[in-house]
């Protein structure tokens, strides 16, 4: 997920762990612990703005056994953990989120060159949905990797913000016949009315999680994942998808977006 210019850190974690409980408890998990796993563009600097910090408001910032990961905790709060991670976009417009490694990656490389990149950093490639990047010729090319992609090497990305009445990509179907796993997000776009939507749409992962090195052991137990993980949240509704859907096309065309 993102956390864009239009919400400060403090409310992001607030909307973050507000989420997560309702999550959890909508889950029966009681304790629980939440995960953002950050995938930044280029010019943003959240995470490490963030790990630069003892507090960020309320909220007591502590690193970890690794560079990757932070642990965030505020009293009457659920506790976060923060893992980094990058965006880059791909020479043929497809998107790649890779979760656990800082970066800075080359951008507009090819699919399978990005993908390795991000293996070879130590990270988790995933490519994620977003609205009309897997039709037409990039849907053709995403199909072809797919059919060819050693399950446990890359997963796709589901997003909170796609229209619940639509179905579900051709792509899902794919990569669930070839055991790719599928990872649903919540990443918020950047506008008012998705600031709040940090930690509302994930995957549920049973267990515990080591707190010294936990980008680590969330890595391994996805690597060897092979079943689509329970997911919590919900999509959107038509109302609000059409209303992101203007609103991000309108900021396309504002002088310094």
């Amino acid at each position: 997920m993102h956390c864009h210019r239009n919400l400060g850190p403090v409310a992001f974690l607030d909307h973050a762990a507000r989420n997560f409980c309702a999550g959890a408890t909508a889950c029966g998990l009681r304790p629980a612990v939440g995960v953002l796993l950050f995938s930044e563009m280029p010019e943003a600097g959240v995470f490490a703005g963030i790990g630069a910090c003892e507090r960020v408001g309320d909220w007591a910032i502590r690193p970890t056994g690794e560079a990757v990961s932070l642990i965030a905790e505020r009293p009457g709060a659920l506790p976060l953990v923060l893992v980094a991670g990058r965006q880059i976009v791909t020479r043929e417009g497809l998107e790649i989120l890779i979760l656990g490694a800082p970066g800075p990656f080359a951008e507009s490389v090819d699919l399978a060159t990005g993908v390795a990149m991000g293996q070879a950093a130590g990270g988790l490639a995933v490519l994620p949905w977003g609205f009309g990047k897997w039709w037409g010729r990039r849907g053709r090319i995403l199909d072809r990797f797919l059919a060819t992609a050693t399950p446990g090497t890359v997963f796709l990305g589901d997003n909170g913000g796609r229209f619940a009445g639509a179905g579900a990509p051709a792509q899902f179907a794919l990569a669930r016949r070839r055991c790719i796993p599928i990872l649903p997000g919540s990443d918020p776009l950047p506008l008012p009315g998705d600031a709040h939507r940090a930690g509302s749409y994930g995957f549920v992962l049973d267990g515990p999680l080591d707190s010294t090195r936990p980008a680590a052991a969330l890595k391994a137990r996805l690597l060897a994942m092979r079943d689509q993980p329970r997911g919590f949240g919900r999509l959107q509704p038509l109302w609000r998808f059409l209303a992101n859907q203007v609103g991000m096309q309108w900021r396309k065309r504002m002088p310094g977006s």
